[in-house]
């Protein structure tokens, strides 16, 4: 008997779409960051300077900054949030291998405009499913699982390892081509498993708004909303331009091999991985607040240590302890957001805020950061990612705590008084 509950509760619904949105989202962010992993193959064959490599990034992130809130907007009144979901999973994984095909750099920019179509409704839409079906206690356990760890695991951890030796045994096209073979395994077991969650819920979902109906301008008026925006801007400025550009760094300036670099970065994958889903479920159980403070100013000595480190285990373990910090980012993109604001409109919401951290994370500083590594140099790009962990971690000060168990805490403290 006691067998049967343990089974019953290991396969419930709630862990079932956790499974199926860490592999979906994990994809995604594979699929992004693999031509990165890849551009110091495809450097020679299109002649790319440091300035059209951060091009190529800012055309994915534009398209997913337009496409998130708006698919994310269609979802909440469509009949079926799952078939778009399955849709958009496909359509990205045929993109992803259409890459493959491209012959010139204008080709490039248009396939991750393309891309970034697809792959922007993802998260919000995954996010706003798992915040209904996960209980108060889980959900920033969840939500930091299925977006944070699983871009360690698929976009830092597998993609440098699994990438770089498709390209070094076939060439680069040949690691785009494979690349649509999980998209279809995923869009089909979202489509068989998951449901369309009800429009609305009695669920306590929000905390610094009560569950009724509001417009999208009094949401907007909210501080944390605004935060949320401004911090996970921050993280991304902090993530992309390392993310872009310290394997071409390790490579031409550490003057580290192929495969060493991708070990390097492998470090850096595993630390999103581990942390991505510790350093949320800590927020659940302390609160968002001082989980934050206490993780965030680390993110600042990623990129410093890649600097001003030589040793390469000692940069791995250094960097894979200190990207704990980028475990707080999830908090900001969906957790906090879905407990700030009425569950039907959280994939708007989420959306709204991917949307503005795409158009300034990833949009801007690839670009910039780009244009300053041909001005001053590779380390340029690194600087910058240094000066956005530290911004995200100054503007965590003012956020004004929304984990359940701290509200409910508070509420029961006050009541006492």
């Amino acid at each position: 008997m006691f067998l049967l509950v343990e089974k019953r509760k290991c396969w419930s619904y709630e862990n079932k779409l956790t499974a199926i949105f860490f592999f979906s989202i994990g994809f995604v962010f594979f699929d992004r960051l693999a031509i990165n992993y890849l551009i110091p193959f495809m450097q020679e064959d299109f002649s790319l300077t440091n300035t059209q490599i951060g091009m190529l990034s800012s055309a994915l992130a534009i398209t997913w900054a337009l496409s998130g809130p708006i698919v994310g907007y269609i979802s909440d009144r469509v009949k079926s949030k799952v078939g778009v979901l399955a849709f958009m999973v496909l359509l990205f994984s045929f993109l992803s291998l259409a890459h493959g095909l491209a012959a010139t750099f204008g080709i490039l920019i248009i396939l991750r405009l393309l891309m970034g179509i697809a792959e922007g409704p993802i998260i919000p839409i995954s996010s706003s499913i798992l915040s209904v079906e996960s209980s108060p206690k889980r959900r920033g356990f969840n939500l930091g699982f299925t977006a944070g760890t699983s871009y360690g695991v698929f976009g830092g951890f597998l993609a440098p390892l699994v990438i770089v030796a498709l390209a070094n045994a076939t060439d680069w096209r040949t690691a785009f081509y494979l690349t649509v073979i999980p998209g279809i395994f995923i869009a089909f077991f979202i489509w068989k498993v998951v449901k369309n969650p009800p429009k609305y819920s009695d669920t306590d979902i929000t905390t610094a708004i009560p569950n009724e109906k509001i417009n999208i301008r009094l949401i907007l008026k909210n501080r944390n909303i605004w935060l949320c925006v401004i911090v996970s801007c921050s993280f991304w400025i902090f993530l992309l331009p390392f993310s872009i550009y310290a394997p071409l760094y390790l490579i031409h300036v550490k003057q580290l091999s192929l495969s060493t670099m991708s070990m390097v970065m492998a470090a850096f994958g595993a630390g999103n991985a581990i942390w991505g889903f510790i350093v949320p479920a800590i927020s659940d159980r302390i609160g968002r607040k001082p989980t934050s403070l206490i993780f965030g100013v680390l993110t600042l000595f990623v990129p410093l240590t890649l600097m001003y480190v030589d040793n390469v285990v000692v940069i791995s373990v250094l960097i894979f302890v200190f990207v704990s910090g980028i475990g707080t980012l999830t908090m900001f993109t969906t957790t906090i957001p879905a407990e700030t604001v009425p569950i039907q409109y959280a994939a708007a919401t989420i959306g709204f805020i991917l949307a503005a951290t795409e158009i300034v994370g990833g949009v801007l500083s690839p670009l910039y950061s780009g244009m300053a590594g041909d001005a001053w140099g590779l380390t340029a790009p690194l600087w910058i990612s240094a000066g956005g962990g530290l911004l995200a971690f100054v503007f965590s000060l003012f956020l004004k705590e929304s984990a359940p168990v701290k509200v409910r805490s508070n509420k029961e403290i006050e009541s006492a008084i």
